[in-house]
């Protein structure tokens, strides 16, 4: 990530909406009618990338853009569409900001500029405190088919999506700059100019070549405990503890003990994170990465290589530990339900790469697969948690209902 200029801020402007504390479980001041929710905006050409929001908390979010020529970097902001704030970053085609000191659940207005170009009105949105139902989507491995991802970006905001995560292959050659642009940015333009959304690094993102234009772009938190900055981080959201982490095995910071008595960084940190107060604190808690920990469209093979079999070994193990709710992930191109000893375990990589032809391989972790294009929403109720997958025409493909200790129920 480039340098981002930070700005401290006092806006006048007040929370949506009274909140408790994470971890507090139900709350009779917690009611499903007032469900976080977030306008989008129009999508604006202005620039060649963006603007794009990302790393987002209650009192702060990031926004970048990127233009063709050399530029200043200026962002005006405020409650209105007058804005009254400005901040500015550094000079370049590659725009980033941040902006802190604003309020919980709160919308601000926005406009980007670069020389004598200015987007039109836009906005974005801060978090939520605990305490208030909040709805995510999950989806992955964009890759190859701009058309289809855009498809499946309408059907994430027709679900009313606040925030998403996406677990990797954001594009089909992390190598080839421009494919950011067309894969990844441009199909979801108008949703990035309003909700966050965060990514897990896939192999095709290309880690093995330092993921250079991947770090570019995003605004992801930097962690000094792993490897690589950006690439492996947890935040917060609502009630909701992430963790997202890099397990392509492409490089050098392999994340589990491949013989005993060595813990490598991104080990150490993982088992740091998921044992961490934040964690612990949090009503509910989600694991984000590529790779499966196995999956009905792969040969025995496969499914007994690394990283799959690392992710059953000592991965998923470590997390049910911690109480974690779910484990998503992408890498293979269909909707995939699985039980792992009563968890949830989710594959949902229907963002646009080219769908599975078989998968019929036995295994009796799998409890449901439907290879189409599709996203995942996760919506935190006052008492429960839903989730269901639908695919890119708008049909409902499954649901769960997810308990507060973990226990889930079908709502097919």
């Amino acid at each position: 990530m480039r340098s981002i200029a930070c700005v401290l801020v006092c806006l006048l402007a007040a929370a949506c909406s009274e909140s408790q504390g994470p971890g507090d479980g139900g709350d009779a001041g917690c009611r499903e009618e007032d469900r976080y929710s977030v306008p989008f905006a129009e999508e604006d050409l202005t620039f060649h990338v963006g603007p794009y929001v990302e790393h987002t908390t209650t009192t702060t979010t990031a926004i970048g853009w990127e233009t063709l020529e050399s530029g200043d970097t200026r962002l005006e902001y405020g409650p209105d569409d007058s804005y009254g704030q400005v901040v500015e970053g550094e000079s370049g085609t590659m725009h980033q900001v941040q902006i802190e000191g604003l309020q919980p659940a709160t919308l601000y207005h926005y406009r980007a500029c670069s020389g004598e170009q200015c987007t039109g009105d836009l906005f974005f949105t801060t978090a939520p405190e605990g305490g208030r139902p909040v709805r995510f989507a999950v989806y992955g491995d964009c890759q190859d088919r701009a058309p289809t991802h855009h498809q499946v970006v309408e059907q994430v905001m027709a679900d009313e999506a606040a925030m998403a995560l996406v677990v990797g292959d954001t594009v089909g050659d992390g190598r080839n700059r421009e494919e950011f642009k067309q894969l990844y940015y441009d199909p979801a333009r108008a949703m990035a100019h309003t909700i966050p959304r965060w990514a897990a690094i896939g192999n095709h993102d290309r880690k093995d070549t330092e993921a250079v234009h991947y770090i570019d772009y995003h605004i992801f938190p930097e962690d000094p405990g792993v490897p690589q900055a950006e690439i492996s981080f947890s935040f917060t959201y609502g009630d909701a503890f992430f963790l997202v982490f890099d397990n392509t095995m492409d490089h050098y910071d392999l994340f589990f003990p491949p013989v005993e008595g060595n813990n490598p960084q991104l080990w150490v940190w993982l088992q740091e994170q998921a044992a961490s107060e934040e964690a612990q604190n949090a009503r509910w808690r989600f694991a984000f990465a590529h790779y499966p920990a196995i999956s009905s469209c792969h040969d025995s093979e496969d499914n007994d290589s690394h990283p799959e079999a690392a992710m059953r070994v000592h991965v998923l193990p470590m997390l049910w530990e911690n109480n974690f709710h779910a484990y998503f992930s992408g890498h293979v191109h269909c909707y995939e339900r699985l039980d792992f000893d009563g968890h949830l375990v989710f594959i949902t990589g229907g963002g646009g790469g080219s769908l599975e032809g078989d998968c019929s391989t036995d295994i009796s972790q799998s409890q449901l697969s439907n290879c189409v294009y599709h996203h995942m929403i996760v919506e935190l109720g006052c008492e429960q948690a839903r989730l269901w997958a639908r695919d890119y025409e708008g049909n409902i493909l499954d649901r769960v209902v997810l308990n507060e200790d973990g226990s889930y129920e079908l709502d097919n």
